[in-house]
């Protein structure tokens, strides 16, 4: 066999003779496409998950299963939710106690939803979601609105019309992060 002999390796004009894909290459070829086209759209499009959640539901759980998180926040069973119509001050928050001693007020806003649930089941109407997906929503325990009796006992500011007249009369009497100090 000679060096120089040149061998053909594939025929000329294969792609003018060649015989048309089958069904099943333009159907596998389809399929790909097709996850393809649905795996891009899940990742160009924005999760919107906590967002697309029921706009009203109902969350509770017994007294072994609440833990407050802050003054304004509860971890009711495996669901955080945020206290709807107002806002408590951040852990760390100073205010002046009593005899102008500092206190940390985010502290005590969470120990005043503690004494407000002494022990009882908490249940929740869910209204809608923060900024960060949690729940937003009206809890109970023991018929008393967590929302409310904090910012009448001074410890939140009221986001919702309802609830200013009860901010403004915590600060008339200066309760809660409205004392004046002594």
């Amino acid at each position: 066999m000679s060096l120089n002999h040149k061998r053909r390796i594939f025929r000329p004009n294969a792609g003018a003779g060649a015989p048309a894909p089958s069904f099943s290459v333009w159907l596998a070829a389809a399929g790909g496409a097709a996850t393809l086209l649905v795996t891009a759209s899940l990742f160009i499009g924005s999760s919107e998950a906590p967002a697309r959640a029921p706009a009203t539901s109902h969350i509770s759980a017994s007294a072994d299963q609440i833990a407050v998180v802050d003054g304004d926040t509860l971890r009711v069973g495996e669901h955080i939710v945020r206290l709807a119509g107002i806002s408590a001050p951040a852990r760390g928050s100073v205010c002046h106690g009593a005899g102008q001693t500092e206190l940390d007020c985010g502290s005590a806003a969470a120990n005043a939803v503690s004494a407000l649930l002494r022990g009882q089941a908490v249940a929740c109407t869910i209204g809608g979601h923060d900024s960060q997906g949690r729940p937003v929503g009206t809890c109970l325990a023991g018929g008393t609105s967590l929302g409310s009796a904090l910012v009448h006992d001074g410890w939140a500011h009221a986001e919702t019309a309802d609830l200013r007249g009860s901010e403004a009369e915590a600060r008339a009497a200066g309760r809660g992060i409205w004392h004046r100090g002594s």
